[in-house]
């Protein structure tokens, strides 16, 4: 399972964090991250305390909705 298929489970299905843990125990760190994809970049910014973390989100989260989906900024 790539990163880009649960990215689409996610958000093209409207799977639901707590089943993708379910059915994919063992990708729960990226299962996590996508998580932390659905809040706004405002509140992005207040719940992850390291730079370079919430640089990596800010810019995976730019890359993936880029043409598929509409996010809240």
């Amino acid at each position: 399972m790539t990163f880009q298929k649960l990215f689409d489970l996610k958000f093209k299905k409207g799977i639901p964090t707590i089943e993708l843990e379910k059915r994919f125990p063992n990708r729960k760190k990226e299962i996590s991250t996508l998580a932390l994809l659905e809040l706004p970049s405002n509140i992005l910014k207040k719940v992850v305390t390291t730079d370079k973390e919430l640089t990596r989100l800010l810019e995976l989260k730019q890359n993936l909705f880029r043409f598929k989906y509409k996010f809240p900024r």
